[in-house]
């Protein structure tokens, strides 16, 4: 009898890899710019969503770059309507009707940088909300009305702010109160005008997003936060 081949055949059995595991991160980046969740933070999750992949083989590549881009071009695209909203590019309304001498004749929507000395405008009721004045720049645009008819505010100083990097709000807002509460009020009115005590000192401000725009504007003006009134406060002459 011949011996068998040495060693003969050995039985064995093959298992497959395990399945790649596609990256958590990348998941919910991507679920996140789709639902436009909080600012940056689908962004942030696919970065890290992307080193994580790298350092450990992992599926999802897409679904962060997807995330990436997706959450990019939404900033951007915020960013677009906020310079807009800042420029009132995007306010159709009419603007007021002025007669030569840069009096209003005509009510008509305003920008707040757009405001004179001496005009008088509504406010949608925003004074009302007013409980710090260093927080008083509510709006970007307000109604302007002849003073002749009910209204909020009344423009009585305005003036430009140096030129430089952004000094900070407390900074702004501290020159705007110095500014605005010193004779500038009493010389619009004069010195014998008898002023309501419902009438408070306000002043629209840069704040560092239209700083970047070029705004250096500072508007003071007299608001009545419970009501309106009618008619100009103005001194003949000032």
């Amino acid at each position: 009898m011949q011996p068998g081949p040495y060693g003969g055949p050995q039985g064995g059995w093959y298992a497959p890899p395990p399945p790649q595991k596609t990256n958590t991160a990348a998941i919910v980046a991507f679920v996140m710019s789709i639902v436009c969740a909080l600012p940056l933070v689908p962004l942030i999750l696919g970065i890290v969503a992307l080193s994580q992949i790298r350092s450990r083989g992992e599926k999802g590549k897409g679904f962060a770059i997807a995330a990436i881009a997706i959450h990019g071009a939404t900033i951007a695209i915020y960013g677009i309507v906020l310079a807009l909203g800042l420029s009132g590019a995007l306010d159709d309304s009419p603007a007021p009707k002025r007669d030569t001498g840069g009096q209003v004749t005509g009510s008509g929507s305003s920008k707040v940088n757009d405001l004179r000395k001496g005009d008088c405008f509504n406010t949608d009721g925003d004074l009302a909300q007013y409980e710090d004045k260093a927080d008083s720049q509510a709006a970007f645009s307000v109604r302007v009305v002849p003073c002749d008819q009910p209204h909020e505010g009344e423009a009585y100083a305005v003036f430009d702010l140096e030129d430089g990097p952004y000094p900070g709000k407390d900074k702004v807002a501290s020159t705007a109160e110095e500014k605005c509460g010193g004779t500038e009020l009493s010389d619009y009115v004069g010195k014998d005008a008898k002023v309501s005590e419902k009438l408070e000192v306000y002043y629209y401000f840069p704040q560092s997003t239209t700083w970047i725009l070029g705004d250096r504007k500072v508007t003071c003006f007299m608001g009545e936060a419970g009501g309106k009134s009618t008619g100009s406060l103005r001194a003949t002459g000032s």
